[in-house]
């Protein structure tokens, strides 16, 4: 009744790896002694899929940094990341009403004007 799956001629296996053992693999490929391509013939894995878990993986280029290692440390990133909103949209508002005095026509006090 509960036979093994046996493979059919032409049909590929595909295999399913948890997040631990990609991050690994992607981790090794961060190292920079060896390349993303020996890294994954020494897995097993096609080249593509390496680069594939490095995009979902990796750093980000535009990160800030590491991310929190203890409470007190992400307490005082959330408060820092606040206080940087505040600011960006402090300058936000003033270069909209910057941009609205810039784009009115000029008045009939202005020297040089005459209507």
């Amino acid at each position: 009744m509960n036979q093994p799956e046996t493979k059919k001629p032409g049909t590929t296996f595909r295999h399913s790896y948890d997040e631990t053992y990609k991050r690994h693999a992607v981790a090794l490929t961060l190292q920079g002694d060896r390349t993303v391509k020996t890294v994954a013939q020494e897995l097993g894995l096609p080249t593509w899929q390496l680069y594939e878990w490095r995009k979902l993986y990796g750093p980000r280029p535009d990160a800030g940094g590491p991310a929190p290692q203890t409470l007190a440390e992400a307490v005082q990133e959330h408060a820092r990341l606040r206080t940087e909103v505040i600011r960006l949209r402090e300058r936000e508002v003033v270069l909209k009403k910057s941009l609205g005095i810039l784009s009115e026509t000029p008045e009939r006090s202005m020297p040089g004007s005459r209507r």
